[in-house]
């Protein structure tokens, strides 16, 4: 079984299992590009980030502007607050160094989905749609697991997999599938919290676990 880290600095919390940040016990919203940004900066305290690792990180494969990149920044100072200028540090013409302390800890070990009870879905705006052990298609069929009645969306448009791994498959649709943020190809890990966008519908992948008669949610699970 795996292990995650958390990551503190000043009054913040961020947990990489399911890629939220806490300010005093309240999540704090952030996009996914914040995300893989922070991410980064956490991963790499005081060192040097130069323009270009930084795009590179979250934009694979992509070209973009530095305008992107500032932006990105901006939004991140943003979610921190008033002290975020003096803790990511502009340094001209070369990128960006991170210059807050940070602590590094290991959250509890992730559960088993083949033996441990826990529940795993899908949460829409109105909603929510329990997964199966195995395969759940997702499409304009009527007999998918989710139903979505859109021209834009394909009859199998994707697949989530639930065994030893929780996975998520774009079946070669015509208009892809978007995991956090970003169209993906080919077979893709999930985790709790990602965010999901199949044609206009948007989604939350959930995991949580079975404690008697009620059910909580699992903040440390990356399958």
């Amino acid at each position: 079984m795996l292990t995650f880290v958390r990551y503190r600095f000043a009054e913040f919390l961020y947990d990489a299992s399911n890629r939220s940040l806490f300010r005093e016990g309240a999540e704090v919203a952030l996009t996914p590009k914040t995300r893989d940004l922070l991410l980064l900066f956490l991963e790499n305290p005081t060192r040097l980030l130069t323009r270009q690792e930084i795009s590179d990180r979250l934009w694979p494969d992509v070209a973009v502007t530095d305008d992107a990149l500032r932006f990105q920044v901006s939004e991140l100072r943003k979610a921190l607050g008033d002290r975020a200028e003096s803790w990511i540090r502009t340094i001209p013409r070369e990128g960006y160094r991170w210059n807050v302390a940070v602590a590094r800890e290991r959250g509890p070990k992730a559960p088993d989905p083949a033996t441990t009870e826990i529940s795993f879905r899908l949460v829409l705006e109105s909603r929510e749609i329990e997964l199966v052990r195995g395969e759940n298609i997702i499409g304009r069929d009527p007999e998918a697991v989710l139903w979505i009645d859109h021209t834009s969306v394909s009859r199998h448009h994707a697949r989530i997999r639930i065994g030893q791994t929780v996975t998520l498959e774009d079946l070669q649709s015509k208009n892809g599938t978007y995991l956090r943020g970003e169209r993906m190809i080919g077979v893709r890990g999930l985790a709790n919290g990602d965010e999901i966008r199949i044609g206009p519908v948007s989604m939350v992948f959930r995991v949580l676990s079975r404690v008697g008669s009620t059910e909580t949610e699992e903040k440390e699970t990356r399958p």
